[in-house]
């Protein structure tokens, strides 16, 4: 995130970033329950473990364009 939050209004920029993050832990937090009941345990954990292939994904795809000496001093 810090990373992306560049720019003149990096501090807002960074608040933003993480609200988004919080959203994306709170939404599915909600519904996990009621797919965990219709799905019964050893469904839902394969429903997970699909699910997280795509941040694998995004994260590669990511990896390619942050600069390997970000951060460094």
């Amino acid at each position: 995130m810090m990373y992306f939050s560049e720019g003149e209004f990096k501090t807002s920029h960074y608040a933003i970033c993480t609200a988004f993050m919080a959203l994306s832990m709170m939404i599915p937090g909600m519904f996990a329950g009621y797919i965990q009941e219709a799905l019964g345990y050893i469904n839902f954990f394969w429903m997970v473990i699909a699910c997280c292939i795509a941040t694998v994904i995004v994260t590669l795809f990511v990896d390619r364009k942050i600069d390997s000496d970000f951060g460094k001093k």
